[in-house]
Formats: structure tokens, sequence, C-alpha cells
């Protein structure tokens, strides 16, 4: 989860890359986003303390101008599947509105690699998912892995969370997903030392998966992650009740 200095600063930036994006000399229109992307998003409430966190995948239409898909969030550690869909609208100077149905609009900036997103309280990112093999092997490799967030009352800790490490993934000879490696983290005011991790994980062949995370000493983390940029990254948020947590985990080999 981004702490709120570094939340009002993203703000900054993507308000000034709007007011500013004419000056790019970039021709965008709603072919700009166009396939299948993850998106990666929290929120805040009204005094800036973490309420929401969010992992979506979404397919935009430019011919149509609508996007659909499926949203995974946390609000205030109750976790909710839902689908989502919308309209869009980008203009030739890369910024553009999203309209999810039965919800507020938020505003976007087209990047390389996806785009920025801005709502009342709530800000985040996405990345084009490419052409990734969507198969337990086809995601195997190290990956970086980073995530924070809030553990909330109901879990076994409260307060601020978060992990740093490197995981391997792997298929054992039943093709399942196994998971090893080394976190180092937080939890509350308990300071984590780097410990050995398990796990399992599974990719499902529209993209999206699970994993089991488990440090040793620890109780299983759960994640549901979308894969994005050609399987060199997951976009992932905590499903276990009573979390606020999303991350990343990005490829090193």
């Amino acid at each position: 989860m981004i702490s709120k200095t570094f939340r009002i600063a993203r703000m900054i930036v993507l308000a000034t890359f709007a007011l500013s994006s004419a000056a790019w000399a970039a021709t965008c229109s709603n072919a700009s986003l166009s396939g299948t992307y993850g998106f990666l998003h929290d929120g805040t409430d009204s005094n800036g303390a973490p309420a929401s966190a969010a992992v979506t995948q979404l397919t935009f239409d430019p011919t149509t101008g609508t996007f659909a898909g499926e949203n995974t969030a946390s609000h205030d550690g109750v976790i909710v599947t839902a689908p989502v869909t919308g309209t869009y609208e980008v203009a030739s100077n890369c910024t553009g509105t999203g309209n999810p149905a039965g919800a507020s609009p938020f505003s976007l900036v087209v990047t390389s690699t996806g785009f920025l997103a801005l709502h009342i309280f709530s800000e985040g990112f996405a990345v084009r998912q490419g052409s990734p093999t969507c198969t337990n092997a086809g995601v195997k490799g190290n990956f970086g892995f980073e995530t924070t967030g809030l553990f909330v009352a109901g879990a076994p800790t409260t307060g601020w969370v978060g992990f740093i490490g490197e995981l391997k993934l792997r298929v054992n000879p039943s093709g399942e997903g196994v998971i090893s490696g080394h976190i180092a983290g937080a939890e509350g005011s308990t300071t984590l030392a780097e410990e050995p991790v398990t796990g399992s994980y599974t990719v499902d062949t529209d993209c999206k998966g699970t994993a089991t995370i488990t440090p040793k000493g620890q109780p299983e983390m759960h994640f549901s992650f979308v894969v994005v940029d050609c399987g060199k990254e997951l976009l992932a948020i905590e499903t276990d009740a009573d979390t606020i947590v999303s991350g990343t985990l990005a490829k090193r080999d």
C-alpha cells in the first residue's frame, strides 16, 4: 500500500501529465488502449488511511469504446470478486476518462506500457498483458516480490504490513506450480527477519491465477493475481480476510 505522502505525489504527477500532455506531441485515440490489461489500484478513506486494494483484469475494445473484465478487491478487509463493465474515451493528447458502470468516472493517462489512473481517494496503474503463455510452466522463473498494505481488526496482528524478497516459481513432475524462496518484512510492530517460504500457485488459461505463500513459522498468505507484460510480471492482491494488501512479482530471469 502506498504511503499518504507518496500517494499525494503520484496524484500531483498524474495531474501534471494531464495538464501538460498537449506538449508531448503525441497522438492518441481509443485505439491506444486495446486488448487486455492488468490494473492494480488502491484507495484511502477521507483521512488518508488505507481502505481498499484491488487487482482487475480489463479488456478494452476501441471499436465500441467499451471495457469489461473482473475485479478482485479488499474493501476494509472484506474480499469481493465481481464483474466490471464500462466505457472509455482517450483524447488525442493521451489523457482520457473511464466510466465504469455503477461507479464514478476516473481520469487516466496512456503510457507506453498501459495507463495511470486517478480517482478521488484512489490511484493505480495498468500494464498490458501482451502474449504470455498462461500455464503454470509459462510463468515459472525467479521473481522479485513486494507487497504493502494494512492488516485490520480481525487479523492476527493489526497495522501496517510489508514484505519483500525473492520467490522461485517452478513446476513439479505432476505439472503443479510450486513456490520457494525467502522474504523479510514487518507485521504491525513486529519486524520479520528474512525467512524461507514455501507455497504453490496456479495459472488459469485466462491469465488470472492464485498463489499460497507460507513464511517459516507464519500463517499461510493467499493471493489472487493477473499475469501481465508477457509473463514478466504478476499484479497481486492478498485475499485473506481482514487484509488490505497488494503488490507485484517482477521477473528477474
